[in-house]
């Protein structure tokens, strides 16, 4: 834990079932007074801002006790004295959902129902955009909708505001869907302008396993899946009780990692993803165990990582 505080701020967010999703986090060792403010090292769109105000936004799905369906979004704070990001939100959230995913369903909010939504330029604009993943009754599609820069979802029934991605490119070769999906950003080394999509997929006969997904240099093209052969960050092979979370800082790519059944919370640094050539692939990186007992069978709505005051790499 030490080690991350001499880096960076990097804090797993929370967003409990209430509507003012109240912004939680493992505890962070005390730091010494500053003595004059600091000046952000801010480089290029800060990932998960989606105003364009430098400070990571949080966004969670609805339907949820204390949230109607949709999709919820709530603005990070600035620290008017240092201008970073302070770790929490502004309430009250606001439901950017309204017009549906652009494909299926209702036209309405409810069309998220079952979905988990992550944040990314998918778009390859500097505008944050928005990935719906469905991995339950509509398991393994997917549909992108444009950000409008200011917080909020363009309209996706619009023309050039959604793109669906394709289920066939996101299953294992025993026809599984992923049963969960996050931002895998460049972590390959190739920027296609587009970020990659990193998952953990598998069954109960042949077990599961992270997953990283390539981008073809087009929005929502995914192709082809690569099986990554990394354990646990606990040794095991029991993926399917780990939830992913992702964020991008100035050193690259970072997960954290969280396990609900035994609390056990953890930072992968400096992702970097390696293809052996015989479609697998694996994961290097700098591992840091942030807490054991955290928030142990505590079922999380959304869980989100976020670099709040980028000024050390």
């Amino acid at each position: 834990m030490n080690h991350l505080s001499t880096r960076r701020r990097l804090l797993a967010w929370a967003a409990p079932v209430t509507l003012a999703l109240t912004v939680v986090a493992p505890a962070l060792p005390a730091q010494a007074a500053r003595t004059s403010a600091p000046t952000p090292a801010v480089v290029g769109p800060v990932d998960k801002d989606l105003n364009g105000d430098g400070v990571p936004d949080l966004v969670t799905i609805g339907g949820t006790a204390g949230l109607d369906v949709g999709v919820w979004a709530a603005l990070g704070r600035v620290n008017a004295t240092t201008g970073v990001g302070t770790g929490r939100v502004r309430v009250p959230a606001v439901n950017i959902g309204v017009y549906g995913n652009g494909v299926t369903g209702t036209n309405s909010p409810a069309d998220f129902d079952g979905a988990q939504v992550i944040t990314g330029r998918f778009f390859g604009t500097a505008n944050q955009d928005f990935l719906a993943y469905y991995p339950g009754i509509n398991a393994g599609h997917a549909s992108v909708m444009a950000g409008a820069g200011d917080g909020t979802m363009l309209n996706p029934y619009i023309s050039g505001n959604n793109v669906s991605v394709d289920a066939n490119s996101l299953v294992d070769e025993y026809g599984n869907a992923p049963i969960q999906i996050v931002n895998g950003y460049a972590a390959d080394g190739v920027d296609t302008g587009i970020p990659d999509l990193l998952g953990i997929g598998g069954d109960a006969t042949n077990g599961y396993r992270p997953a990283y997904y390539p981008n073809l240099w087009a929005p929502g093209a995914y192709f082809p899946r690569l099986a990554l052969t990394n354990a646990t960050p606990t040794g095991g092979s029991d993926w399917e009780n780990w939830t992913l979370a992702s964020t991008e800082l100035t050193s690259g790519a970072a997960l954290v990692l969280r396990n609900a059944s035994t609390g056990d919370l953890f930072l992968w640094q400096g992702v970097t993803m390696t293809d052996n050539g015989d479609g697998t692939g694996v994961l290097a990186y700098t591992p840091y165990r942030l807490a054991s007992g955290w928030n142990t069978g505590v079922a999380i709505s959304s869980l989100a990582a976020a670099d709040l005051n980028r000024r050390r790499g």
